[in-house]
């Protein structure tokens, strides 16, 4: 059984037409990319940002770079984490690639607008990318883009 997701009735009104409509759910995509090469990144290095975990552990975050992406949504901008042993391979925005496909897309704002469990994100991600990601980063993934939906 499906969760309904509880939308307050305001919300619709920040909407005056489609543009405005399809703006938010560009803005929204963006974010869930961006915040999925984070945790990638973190499951990459294991371990936090800022965490005393990551001195002197051979490795670590090093800035990041933007990479323009067409989409379904039109073209989005992303900014894509480096790490300093420059061995950081995202499964998410692979490299060398400038389009991610409709199936990508359709995944990630199922993430927030269907109010799936963590193990569902975590088995479609699995099937789509072929990545595992553990259920604290799909958390981490969520939460931060609830946040935003929220805003």
């Amino acid at each position: 059984m499906k969760k309904k997701l509880d939308i307050p009735k305001d919300f619709w009104k920040d909407f005056k037409d489609r543009k405005d409509f399809d703006d938010f759910f560009s803005d929204l995509f963006k974010e869930g990319v961006n915040q999925m090469l984070k945790a990638e990144m973190t499951d990459h290095l294991g371990y936090e940002k800022h965490s005393k975990e990551g001195d002197n552990s051979g490795n670590s975050r090093n800035g990041d770079y933007t990479k323009t992406l067409k989409t379904n949504l039109g073209e989005i901008t992303v900014n894509v984490p480096r790490d300093r042993n420059g061995e950081f391979d995202p499964k998410v925005v692979p490299k060398h690639e400038s389009r991610l496909s409709d199936d990508i897309a359709e995944v990630i704002i199922g993430l927030y607008s269907r109010g799936m469990s963590t193990t569902d994100i975590q088995e479609q991600i699995e099937q789509i990318y072929g990545v595992q990601v553990d259920s604290s980063s799909v958390s981490n993934i969520t939460n931060s883009l609830m946040e935003a939906i929220k805003e």
